[in-house]
């Protein structure tokens, strides 16, 4: 109580005054500090849901392109062991379509192109049933026949343009979310520099103020001592 007392005798209402507005400086920047913390937090957030996107096309034309291996391994083999990565192929083809479609929901252009690419899936993996099943009942000559029209190959390069366009548009904003980033972090070091800039000058300020206080304080008792005269300085 007694430190407080003493704290209480030194801070006079015009050092609270000049005080004020180092505090107010102080408070403004903790609260844009807390506030772009929070923005890089959130940009970053979105940066990874991009990341997770790209992921998500990349398995999908992964599960296509699998199919489209096995079906042909089989075609001019005969060999029924490449049906195996074909039909565990088609049977994950739904669920990478899903789990893009949950990732670009929020986007009404990106849902476009999922559609669209969920039309030209599902006639690719018609086409791939047929040479197939060309294949296991027809025979080779059939099936060779059936792959050599080109519809299968024209039906996976407009799939690969779809997702081409997919993941250009995610990488675009992709490098737009990493420069908001980028530009929040420039912004939270320049804050923290002003933070511990007006810190340092709130020290120097309240060490000038009282140092300031004290000079006064010892020019007004050496005035007081001088004003009482000799008399004063000869009491027991």
């Amino acid at each position: 109580m007694g430190v407080l007392r003493r704290l209480a005798r030194l801070v006079t209402p015009a050092m609270l005054i000049a005080a004020l507005p180092l505090a107010l400086a102080m408070t403004a920047a903790a609260g844009l500090s807390w506030r772009y913390n929070q923005a890089v937090r959130d940009q970053r957030d979105l940066v990874v849901h991009t990341y997770r996107v790209l992921l998500a096309i990349d398995r999908l034309l992964s599960v296509l392109q699998d199919a489209e291996t096995g079906q042909r391994g089989y075609v001019i083999t005969g060999d029924r062991g490449y049906l195996r990565p074909y039909e565990a192929a088609v049977a994950a083809e739904p669920a990478a379509l899903a789990a893009l479609g949950d990732l670009v929901a929020d986007s009404a252009e990106q849902s476009e192109r999922l559609a669209a690419a969920t039309r030209v899936s599902a006639r690719k993996l018609e086409e791939l049933a047929r040479t197939t099943d060309l294949r296991a009942t027809e025979g080779y000559d059939a099936a060779r026949a059936a792959v050599a029209t080109d519809d299968g190959k024209r039906t996976m390069d407009e799939l690969r343009a779809i997702v081409g366009a997919m993941d250009r548009a995610e990488r675009d904003l992709l490098a737009r979310r990493s420069q908001e980033t980028a530009r929040i972090e420039r912004a939270i070091v320049w804050i923290a520099a002003l933070g511990a800039a007006l810190s340092l000058a709130g020290r120097v300020a309240a060490t000038l103020l009282v140092a300031a206080w004290r000079r006064r304080q010892l020019r007004r008792a050496g005035e007081a001592r001088k004003a009482a005269g000799p008399h004063s300085m000869n009491e027991p």
